[in-house]
């Protein structure tokens, strides 16, 4: 019966139709970087927030860029918080582990023109 085939998509919710897809695809990482950007103020707070955002998702790692050098200090210390929010959200397509990378300030690496 149409329906009734469990690995087929058929039958099921289209969230997790189009998450089985994507992942069948290599594309998971993609849908999973916008779940995360989706619920990342509700997990860490609209103050953290406003310095640290989701910036990628390789494979189980999130990657979060800071404003702020003392931002990656305090992400670091708060990982394990963030990341168990990110599970109760997220299921088993949270994130396992984090990584802190300091965001460029906007010009930097540009040269300017004489």
């Amino acid at each position: 019966m149409i329906g009734d085939d469990p690995g087929g998509g058929l039958g099921m919710p289209i969230g997790e139709a189009t998450r089985r897809l994507l992942r069948a695809r290599g594309l998971d990482a993609s849908l999973t970087l916008s779940e995360v950007i989706t619920a990342w103020a509700d997990v860490v707070g609209e103050h953290v927030a406003a310095h640290v955002r989701p910036a990628a998702v390789h494979a189980v790692t999130l990657t979060v860029e800071v404003d702020e050098p003392a931002w990656a200090t305090q992400i670091q210390f708060l990982s394990g918080s963030i990341l168990e929010g990110l599970a109760a959200r997220l299921g088993d397509r949270a994130p396992a582990s984090l990584h802190v990378r300091v965001a460029r300030p906007r010009g930097a690496g540009e040269h300017q023109r004489n």
